[in-house]
């Protein structure tokens, strides 16, 4: 899969030269099925999640009315990513996602951690995706809830096993949920402002005033608002399974600001206007709590539909990138070369979707059997690893292009200003120190794995 452009063939060509990762040899070509509508709705859905449903109100409760800062902040680090992952999929020469730009551009063991680490981040992710999708079906599915997870994960599995363009399909139609629901909320939260006697200013400035919970509160919010933002790289990797993927790389990235701006900045500053912002309750959604509020009919059975698509495009997604990801790692000898295995008719990797499947499987598991230890140290590392690709993504667009550098570095100011407020905040200083040491054993693991790679071609010359 090739991601150079005719116009950039000779910038590109005199960069490799200098630099220090190199790529290996091309792995098997993967499908071109999706078309650029599966890569929009996939870029739209990518920033919508049960994060924002659902974990927008404890980033409320955490800033008050102040965290429409922490979403500015949080939208535009993503922003500002998203530029990055356009820059180095158009100057990096070859083939492959990010994580495979990142080997190129800071070199084997940078490629080995940030692979690992985006995989591991994403396998969690779908563990605590897979329990989420049971606790929603539960109340209505007469079965065990360990096989209502099974179920799930397995239909799941059988569609991203067929073909990309069945994922592609499927993730257009649940992204199309979200951006119908998101749009369907503000129509009726811009009815409720001008036909109902809600005291905006009252609800707004009335309980401790705009920033009731101290002047930086913003920043302890910004962990939660930004992590809720994550998935929007998944498109820029999808892309690459696409006719043109430099074009629908860059024209995806083009629009994510705009997209933030609708989706999450329109929505918060809808329910802080129609409800108190202290009324929110941690883990419930505010979306809901509007609507209840005011009375709108149906409104906790169709968020509960909402809320249910938002995981499975979760998982779909997830399963995804995660096959893909450690497809790549395989290929470059990162991951168990079994796992390199190309379907020869539908051409994707079945190998890796069903070790992904199975992975997340276990982790959904371990919150039944290790809840307070293993479960919780995964989840618990989850933040740091986002923040640690998200720089390594900086980090290989400054070393492989130094054209407006700035934007690499204000990038890299607010993603560090984002690990402080980390470090600051309590309840994400554990999360960071779990993070910290599963990233030093996982380079430990990726130093041993590269020595002994030198070590054994040093023999065979």
């Amino acid at each position: 899969m090739t991601m150079f452009v005719p116009e950039a063939s000779r910038h590109k060509a005199h960069r490799s030269e200098n630099l220090p990762g190199a790529l290996h040899a091309p792995a098997p070509a993967l499908a071109k099925s999706l078309r650029p509508r599966h890569i929009t709705m996939i870029s739209l859905g990518g920033v919508i999640g049960a994060g924002l449903f659902i974990g927008s109100s404890g980033a409320i409760l955490t800033a008050g009315p102040s965290v429409l800062i922490s979403y500015v902040l949080s939208g535009l680090i993503v922003f500002l990513v998203n530029i990055m992952l356009r820059d180095i999929a158009l100057h990096a020469p070859g083939h492959g996602s990010f994580v495979n730009q990142i080997h190129f551009a800071l070199g084997p063991l940078s490629g080995f951690v940030a692979g690992w680490v985006y995989w591991i981040v994403w396998v969690t992710t779908l563990g605590v995706e897979v329990i989420a999708s049971a606790s929603l079906l539960a109340p209505y599915v007469p079965l065990p809830y360990a096989l209502i997870e099974i179920l799930i994960l397995a239909v799941m599995t059988a569609i991203n096993l067929l073909s990309v363009k069945n994922y592609g399909e499927f993730e257009y139609w649940f992204a199309m949920i979200k951006v119908a629901a998101i749009c369907s909320f503000v129509v009726i939260g811009c009815l409720l402002l001008g036909n109902r006697p809600v005291t905006v200013a009252q609800n707004v400035f009335g309980h401790g005033g705009l920033m009731p919970m101290g002047v930086f509160a913003f920043l302890a919010a910004i962990p939660t608002v930004l992590f809720s933002m994550t998935g929007s790289e998944i498109a820029t990797i999808a892309a690459l399974e696409s006719d043109n993927p430099d074009r629908n790389i860059a024209r995806i990235t083009r629009t994510v600001a705009l997209r933030l701006l609708a989706f999450y900045l329109t929505s918060i500053v809808l329910i802080l206007c129609l409800i108190p912002w202290s009324d929110n309750i941690r883990g419930f959604s505010p979306f809901l709590m509007v609507l209840t509020r005011f009375h709108v009919p149906y409104a906790s059975m169709i968020m509960t539909g909402v809320i249910l698509s938002a995981t499975l495009s979760t998982l779909n997604s997830g399963l995804y990138a995660t096959s893909r990801v450690v497809y790549e790692m395989a290929c470059r000898g990162d991951a168990p070369r079994v796992l390199q295995a190309m379907s020869p008719q539908a051409h994707l990797p079945r190998r890796a979707v069903l070790a992904s499947s199975a992975v997340a499987l276990l982790i959904s598991a371990t919150a039944i059997f290790s809840p307070g230890v293993m479960f919780a140290f995964l989840v618990a590392t989850t933040g740091t690893f986002i923040m640690f690709y998200n720089v390594m993504i900086v980090c290989a667009r400054l070393r492989l292009y130094r054209l407006s550098a700035w934007k690499g570095w204000l990038a890299i100011t607010l993603l560090l200003g984002v690990l402080l407020s980390m470090l600051m905040t309590p309840e994400t200083r554990h999360e960071l120190a779990a993070g910290s040491i599963a990233l030093i054993l996982i380079t430990v693991g990726g130093w041993i794995k590269l020595h002994r790679s030198i070590h054994a071609s040093d023999g065979g010359a």
